[in-house]
């Protein structure tokens, strides 16, 4: 395929986007009513929709378990980096292993 600067190729590509079906699965931001076009996805991409559910889940543990969420809550705290560590293994090629969970985006990556 070779790179062409016009409308048509560029909606070519958006037609054959085999990622497009996820495009609703996030929020955009809006500008005067309109989705912006948004490329900063290094650290801070768009918020997945169902966020705001697994978020509230947490907090209603907290709010209800209190320190207890550590044992107590249906998807307890204690071992998060434990149950992480395969799946991050995955998005950066490594072993379970040599992944560990902590408590930022920056640390993770390093």
């Amino acid at each position: 395929m070779t790179f062409q600067n016009t409308l048509s190729f560029a909606q070519q590509l958006d037609a054959e986007d085999q990622l497009a079906v996820y495009r609703d699965q996030f929020h955009f931001p809006k500008v005067n009513g309109k989705d912006v076009i948004y490329f900063t996805g290094n650290s801070l991409g768009l918020q997945p929709k169902r966020t705001s559910a697994f978020v509230e889940e947490i907090m209603k543990d907290w709010r209800e378990l209190a320190v207890e969420g550590h044992f107590l809550a249906d998807k307890p705290w204690w071992d998060y980096h434990e149950r992480l560590a395969e799946p991050l293994a995955k998005v950066v090629g490594a072993k379970a292993s040599e992944i560990s969970v902590m408590n930022t985006l920056t640390v993770n990556l390093h």
